[in-house]
């Protein structure tokens, strides 16, 4: 997360782009040399990013003229071979790059800085391995075996007990998807 003095300027991005969902991941390619540091305990010099600029869309999250930049960066091991106490300042000089790469000059509107490594996404908000989808989504953990095989249909063993987070089938991200498709299972089961 980033407390910027102004909105950056993501190059090739109008005003109205620059509200939604901003990905960086220019090619098949890349994405595959970002992910590979991670099997190895270390991380990207070129992450894929996923950012967002919620104060663009709600004023009310950041002062008069600033901005709030909140990313999401892919692949970062949980386990990172020099550790993250050691490790942290160079991926946040990693991340910083990246963006620098397509928002020339955001390095020197940054006010504040947050980098959350998978270890402390676990601890706050107690998804395991630090996943934000509550769980990896690979391919045996997925569709039908989202989130454990058994339970892809939403209810569980325990009577009333239904999963609708990012934990369940499609994952997570902002859709609704996995909350729809929980009420409709309870809709069926009760008709």
């Amino acid at each position: 997360h980033l407390a910027l003095d102004r909105p950056p300027q993501f190059s090739g991005i109008d005003a109205a782009g620059h509200k939604g969902r901003l990905v960086i991941a220019p090619s098949p390619d890349h994405v595959e040399r970002a992910f590979n540091p991670s099997k190895y305990g270390a991380f990207s010099p070129e992450p894929v990013m996923e950012i967002t600029l919620p104060s663009l869309v709600d004023p009310s999250l950041a002062p008069s003229s600033a901005c709030v930049l909140s990313a999401v960066v892919q692949y970062a091991p949980y386990v990172l071979k020099e550790g993250w106490t050691a490790g942290k300042p160079q991926f946040l000089k990693a991340v910083m790059g990246q963006l620098e790469t397509y928002a020339p000059g955001i390095g020197a509107t940054v006010r504040h800085a947050e980098l959350l490594t998978p270890a402390d996404i676990e601890a706050r908000y107690r998804m395991p391995g630090g996943h934000w989808h509550h769980g990896e989504l690979q391919a045996d953990q997925m569709l039908m075996s989202r989130p454990v095989s058994g339970w892809s249909s939403y209810d569980t063993p325990l009577e009333g007990l239904f999963l609708a987070g990012a934990g369940s089938h499609p994952g997570g991200g902002i859709s609704g998807a996995p909350g729809l498709n929980a009420a409709r299972r309870i809709i069926a089961m009760r008709a």
